[in-house]
Order: structure tokens, then sequence, then C-alpha cells
């Protein structure tokens, strides 16, 4: 049972438009220029086209960026979302990059660009930042080289980071930060809050674990164990550069209380839709699993017919998670998670940037009525399942449909 997107139905019962949170763009996703130890992203990625809309994988590569609009005007025909979030590979690679982040500003109420900092230069910070509805969100796993061990290579690349981070901050505008926890940072976290504290702008920081088979060589279990500890016992004076205080202690609980394994149902599915710029859909922006669906073989309107209606949808919103690539996964969605399941209020959600906007509280409003009718119905159908079984003689085989789908 799909239970949060929101779908609005014509006078003939027809669907007109399927409603989600945020559309989420893959621009050359297997192209970076840094080899983190932990990240399994960019091999991932070639596995939904290596024909991407980039020229080339070299300097002066650029975005086909009427391709990559007209796919997403196509997409937006279909499937609304307010909110956009772009990211590579690494972005910024792109010679073009910039140009097609102010298509998008144009498009979507706010737009979330995800970089590593390497190739972000305060002249393309200075003219996304005025477009006025452009954040960024920065992976950086600390605020010294030994933090950032298992992303940096050389100095050179920490240095042009750090001169990124001080132009995002000196504009003022609020960012995110994303800090994959492991062994090279876990125990340090308190000192990069501290860090963060002292910059000039609204700043989160998300921290969210190592992925992958190689977990738990990079973030062992007595490290996990000392950051759950940690985040359980965050002073407030750091309140102001986190996000609600519910997703630190659901980190800490996966990573010690139930031992690295999912037990909480996500949503994220039913709140967003990954586009690849090569026309590949996938249902989930964070486990990527296979693709449903492709815009360019498919048309678009045939590959959004397929979103939020493929299996994969309904078995990736499971209680509890059944995919493995689910049972291991935490990630900054569970900060929406914890919205959706009425574990915070929508204030608390809307400190994160990416959840800020008046169109992007609205359609979180509805995702989460929908939800709350989603959860109704199933109780409603239990009832009645109930009273029917009672009523119904013995050995009578009166399981129905609705039987099923209150088992779901």
């Amino acid at each position: 049972m799909i239970e949060a997107r929101a779908i609005l139905s014509g006078d003939d019962g027809r669907p007109e438009m399927k409603r989600f949170l945020y559309h989420d763009l893959i621009v050359a996703g297997n192209w970076c220029n840094l080899k983190c130890s932990y990240c399994t992203s960019v091999a991932d990625a070639g596995d939904f086209g290596e024909a991407t809309s980039a020229s080339a994988r070299r300097r002066g590569a650029t975005i086909a960026i009427p391709d990559v609009v007209a796919m997403l005007d196509g997409l937006r025909r279909h499937v609304d979302a307010p909110v956009i979030k772009v990211s590579g590979g690494e972005l910024f690679l792109l010679v073009n990059a910039a140009d097609l982040v102010a298509e998008l500003s144009a498009r979507y109420a706010h737009v979330q660009v995800l970089t590593n900092g390497t190739e972000l230069t305060p002249a393309i910070v200075e003219r996304l930042s005025s477009l006025g509805n452009v954040g960024f969100n920065l992976s950086l796993d600390g605020h010294t080289p030994e933090m950032n061990a298992m992303r940096w290579r050389s100095p050179r690349l920490g240095e042009r980071v750090m001169t990124a981070l001080d132009a995002i901050t000196a504009t003022g505008r609020p960012l995110e930060i994303t800090m994959v926890a492991s062994d090279a940072n876990a125990a340090h976290l308190c000192d990069f809050l501290a860090f963060l504290a002292t910059l000039p702008c609204r700043v989160v920081l998300i921290p969210i674990p190592v992925r992958g088979i190689h977990s738990v060589g990079l973030f062992g279990l007595e490290a996990r164990r000392a950051f759950a500890d940690l985040l359980r016992s965050l002073p407030g004076a750091f309140a102001p550069v986190l996000g609600p205080a519910a997703y630190y202690h659901r980190l800490a609980d996966f990573l010690d209380g139930e031992n690295g394994v999912r037990r909480h149902r996500c949503h994220l599915t039913a709140a967003a839709v990954q586009l690849f710029d090569t026309g590949a859909i996938t249902p989930c922006p964070v486990g990527w699993t296979a693709e449903v669906a492709n815009v360019r073989r498919d048309g678009i309107a045939a590959a959004s017919a397929v979103i939020g209606e493929h299996k994969l949808y309904d078995l990736m919103q499971r209680d509890p998670p059944r995919v493995p690539v689910c049972r291991s996964c935490f990630s900054q969605a569970d900060v929406l998670n914890l919205y959706l399941d009425g574990a915070i209020d929508l204030a608390e959600l809307a400190v994160m940037p990416l959840f800020a906007a008046p169109a992007a509280r609205q359609r979180l409003v509805e995702l989460k009525a929908a939800r709350t009718r989603a959860l109704q119905a199933r109780a409603d159908a239990r009832a009645g399942f109930a009273s029917t079984v009672g009523s119904e003689p013995a050995g009578s085989g009166a399981a129905s449909v609705v039987a099923v789908a209150a088992e779901r």
C-alpha cells in the first residue's frame, strides 16, 4: 500500500497529477574527481546508463541542458514536485552546471545543489546564491584534513573545499552539510560542531553512517557505539547547527540498539522521484535498486505512469523493511520519515533548508494527510475483516481482498 504520496483526481476519477515532494536529478553520476573510500554511488551510477547528457568526462565537458530540461518539463506534466535536488558525480566538473541550476531555479520553488566543493568557485556561489531559491548541500566530513582522510588525497583539494565553504557561508544563506561518519571523524564530532557554530550563516549538520559492503571495515563496531553515545548526549549549545534532535537519537538507535539493521519503515519512495540524465528512473534516490522506466526509451507519459505504481515502490515501503539495501540504510531521508511518522512536527522539519520553502511545507502537509488517510483506511480494513470473521461460521473461508490488503 503506497501510503504517503498525494494524488489529485479529476471529475472522471482518473488521476490528473501525482504529487511528490521533490525530484532528484543525477547528472553524469559516474564522473567525480574524488575517490572517497566509502563511496559506491559513482560506480553504481553506471548501472543506469553510461551515455549521459555530458559531452565527455574530462575538463571542459558540458551538460546538454536543453535535453535535461525537456525531460524534466515532460516529467512535471505528470509528476508535480515543488523542490528539486541536483547532483553528480560532481556536478561542477561540468562547466555549464551553473546554467542548468539557473534553469531549474525558474521551475522549482527551491533547488538544492549537492557538491563536494572542490570545483565550486566563489563566482559560482555568488551567482547561484543571488537567485534566491538555490541552496547548497556540501559533502564535508569535518573541518580538518584528518577528519576528511577518507575523502581528500591532497591538501590542495581540502583548501579548495574550505574556500568554497567560506564563500557559501559569506552569502548568509542556510547551508546543509552531510558528514559521512567513519573511524576517521566520528570521535571528533563535537569539535566539528563547535567550528560550524562560528560560521556566519545558518548551518545544519546531518551525519549519516558509512553504507555498503565496506562499512564494517570503515566504521568499526566500537566506534559506532561510541558515536551513538555521543549523539545521545550532544550539548544543547550545539542546537543552532543541528537539525531535529529526534534524528540524532534515531541514528544512535540504528548504530547500536539495532546493530546497523533498519527497523523503521521508509517513506522516501513515496516522497521523491529520481531521474538520471540518461533517462533512467529509479524508485529511491538513496538506495538504488533497479531502473523501473526510462523516459528516453519509453516516452514521458509511459515512464511517468510507472512512477509510484511499480511493485518496487510498495516493496520498499514495507514495515519492517524487506529489501536488503533498505535494511542496511540510514540517510538524510530519515528526517522526513520522522515527520511523516509523527515523531516531529513541521516546524522542526522546516529547520532543514530543503523543506523550508512555503511550497515545500504545503506539500509536506499534503503528504502527511495522505499517510494519515492510508493509516485510517488500513485500520478500518482490519476492523471490517475482524467483524466479518467473527460473524462467519468457522471454516467458511471468509478471507477476502480486504483481508489481503489489511495484511500489507
